[in-house]
């Protein structure tokens, strides 16, 4: 048995055109497997990396904090996770190369952990004012994934400021409430 398959044609220019076709179908074949497999893995990570107990969330604001973990990781090459629970925050032992952030609605209380590098980039003070002062009298009616999606915002501006001079747009504006996604930020390589 021949393992290859050999293109049948009158003449040597129809055989050759056959050949020609037959790499080409076999390479549209392996580059849509490997599509599905990237978007697969994608979805794996994104479903990882949220993780919401309370189930408030719709779907605009999961699709906002996904981005901001996939821009996290793209840009910045930082792991990020978010995770929204219903117990009170405990102590968690965190990859130091990794961005997480845990809210508890119910116990009113966050929790941020940043690699070092990220730490040094944002500031203590910037740290402290999120951790602290942000979230605060914003877990009533269920206004802390407005509060969230905001801090990730600042997270995001504040490093995109730091990595380059280029200007990012406004990151909360109170005439609308908008609040641009990281993806379409105007930082660009």
């Amino acid at each position: 048995m021949a393992l290859f398959i050999k293109p049948q044609g009158k003449t040597g220019t129809e055989k050759f055109f056959r050949m020609i076709g037959m790499i080409v179908v076999l390479g549209l074949v392996v580059y849509a497997f490997w599509m599905n497999n990237q978007s697969t893995l994608e979805k794996i990570q994104a479903r990882n990396a949220l993780w919401d107990q309370t189930k408030v969330l719709n779907d605009s604001e999961r699709d906002f904090i996904q981005g901001f973990i996939r821009s996290m990781r793209a840009e910045f090459g930082v792991k990020a996770r978010v995770q929204i629970i219903l117990d009170p925050i405990t102590e968690q032992e965190v990859d130091p190369k990794e961005l997480l952030i845990v809210i508890s609605p119910p116990a009113q209380d966050v929790g941020m952990y940043f690699p070092g590098l990220v730490r040094h980039a944002l500031g203590k003070g910037f740290i402290s004012e999120l951790e602290n002062k942000h979230f605060e009298n914003h877990y009533s009616d269920e206004e802390w994934p407005a509060s969230l999606m905001t801090c990730l915002s600042m997270i995001w501006e504040r490093l995109v400021d730091v990595d380059s001079n280029q200007t990012v747009p406004k990151v909360y504006t109170n005439g609308n409430n908008s609040i641009p996604d990281p993806e379409s930020s105007a930082h660009k390589e």
